[in-house]
């Protein structure tokens, strides 16, 4: 009767499969949507073990709560609103922990004539470069949360605005706004240690 979950689902069948707990549907959600979950909850809790057991909550959220979908967004856009509360109410509760730790930077950051370049999947190995990623961290981490929230989904998780906007249930507008104020206070912030950050 089940055959259909060796192939892809649809959002529909998923959330039919979770609610009459079949296990396949189960192991389908976790086998599509586990990666998504555990690299959103890395982006804003800094460490990859947090990370993969708050991954384990948000599963659990999701099948509790499967019969509140209503299919007015996309599945995966669901599970990233669930996934990001999830991840800044663990911040609130852990804050001895750097909120955007190992976060790459907006920016390219020249020195000594060549641009360093700090991507997410990165390791710092550098002192000196050690020493810009904590001052890029403390930066997005004194961001109001709106505007960390919408940066990350943007810059690191490369979300259309469309796709924010149903995650954080703004306006295109005011996601538009929140990610441009955040690149601006990044800017300012981090021109104090970065003068060719500062605008001319």
């Amino acid at each position: 009767m089940l055959y259909y979950y060796h192939q892809r689902m649809t959002d529909a069948e998923l959330i039919l499969g979770i609610l009459r707990r079949d296990r396949q549907a189960f192991q389908y959600l976790l086998d599509t949507y586990q990666k998504q979950v555990v690299k959103t909850a890395y982006y804003f809790t800094g460490n990859m073990e947090d990370a993969e057991d708050l991954s384990q909550d948000i599963f659990l959220e999701i099948i509790a709560s499967a019969a509140s979908f209503r299919h007015s967004a996309s599945l995966s856009t669901w599970i990233y609103r669930i996934t990001v509360n999830r991840s800044l109410n663990q911040i609130k509760k852990n804050k001895r922990r750097d909120i955007f730790q190992r976060l790459g930077t907006l920016f390219q950051v020249k020195t000594n004539g060549k641009h360093v370049s700090m991507e997410p999947a990165g390791y710092i190995t550098n002192t000196e470069d050690d020493e810009r990623r904590q001052l890029l961290n403390h930066a997005i981490n004194t961001l109001p949360e709106n505007q960390r929230i919408a940066f990350v989904l943007c810059k690191y998780e490369e979300l259309p605005y469309k796709e924010i906007c149903e995650v954080m249930n703004l306006s295109l507008p005011s996601v538009e706004s929140l990610i441009h104020r955040a690149k601006i206070n990044l800017q300012n912030k981090l021109s104090v240690h970065f003068p060719e950050l500062k605008k001319n």
